[in-house]
């Protein structure tokens, strides 16, 4: 008989409902209990998906829940410190949110603690699981538009919190490789945040990717924007894809390529505990774009270009911004949540 699992969620806010998208079709996995710091919020969740075990205190849920497997749906700062308990309190899987942090330091810490107990991390980069970005991996690894490629992306919502997925598509459809240089540009002109960590107020990024391939990311450049879309770019042809289409434009013309069925998430997360096969969405990837994402601000801090390897543990950004090298006009605003910003703010003032 295959083994069964008891799972836990950390955060029952709106991606949480996500996240139950794995788990309610599952009958391996039994989601048992879950914590927030809003009871209201809560004891929704415990009713809309009848789980019983409902804790206001993430910390004591872990210590007497000890679930097999963890998600963690809370804001970026928390990341890590909620990681490196779950994996100390005994559990095998843990889905945790994308960013892996708010700078380097704290993942650096999450993935040496999962390393050590064995837990199997994944970050919730969820487009690695998306037909038409999947396809799209398939198809340039295939030779479609030959080699190598130039990505191009335009979106809106801060560097951490929307960047960091086009990052590690951009990973993944390329296979994986590593990054070779980084050059950013940021502007903060307001005091601006997300779920309480800073957020720059504009960016534009290049990468460069072993294999010659290249990304072109501009963030929050044209307000309203929120293309999903990319363009790639390769020496025999373009292409177009996004969430679940592929479009391919060659010496034969155009075509839409049929897309790929994808695997279960939650079961590939399963298998891979059970000594299968690695996850697509293995923290080390996520790692990658983590350093990106801090190289990014580090080359606007110091107006240079980046190259691995990159250890720096603290943000760059939040350097920049106490030092008073970006000085803020107005009072402070959050672009997905208020709660996020005044939870961060009284963190910052008990430190």
């Amino acid at each position: 008989m295959a083994e069964q699992y008891t799972a836990a969620m950390i955060g029952t806010g709106g991606i949480a409902a996500c996240h139950m998208g794995y788990y309610v079709p599952n009958e391996r996995v039994d989601l048992v209990a879950a914590s927030d710091i809003n009871e209201d919020s809560l004891n929704a969740f415990g009713e809309k998906f009848g789980v019983d075990q409902l804790y206001g205190d993430w910390q004591t849920m872990l210590d007497e829940v000890r679930p097999d497997i963890v998600s963690i749906c809370t804001w970026n700062a928390t990341h890590p410190p909620m990681t490196i308990a779950a994996a100390e309190a005994g559990a095998r899987g843990i889905i945790c949110e994308k960013p892996l942090g708010e700078d380097l330091g704290g993942p650096m810490d999450a993935l040496a603690a999962c390393e050590k107990t064995g837990c199997r991390l994944v970050v919730h980069e969820q487009r690695r699981y998306m037909t038409g970005f999947a396809t799209a991996r398939s198809q340039i690894q295939a030779g479609a538009i030959g080699s190598p490629i130039t990505l191009c992306w335009r979106n809106e919502g801060g560097l951490l919190n929307i960047g960091t997925h086009f990052l590690d598509a951009a990973h993944f459809v390329l296979g994986d490789p590593g990054w070779t240089r980084v050059i950013g540009w940021i502007q903060r002109n307001t005091d601006r945040y997300e779920r309480g960590s800073y957020c720059e107020e504009k960016l534009h990024v290049l990468v460069d990717f072993e294999g010659g391939h290249q990304l072109r990311l501009a963030m929050d450049i044209v307000e309203g924007e929120k293309g999903q879309e990319c363009s790639a770019v390769g020496p025999d042809g373009l292409m177009y894809f996004d969430r679940e289409q592929v479009t391919v434009f060659d010496a034969d013309g155009r075509r839409e390529v049929q897309p790929e069925e994808q695997p279960d998430y939650l079961e590939d997360l399963v298998s891979w505990i059970e000594g299968g096969p690695e996850h697509r969405n293995a923290a080390h990837h996520t790692f990658k774009t983590q350093e990106i994402m801090m190289a990014i601000y580090e080359s606007a801090r110091t107006r240079t270009m980046i190259e691995p390897p990159y250890t720096k543990r603290e943000s760059p950004l939040a350097e920049m911004i106490e030092a008073g090298e970006l000085p803020a006009t107005g009072e402070a605003y959050d672009i997905r949540t208020q709660a996020g910003l005044d939870y961060a703010t009284k963190m910052r003032a008990g430190k």
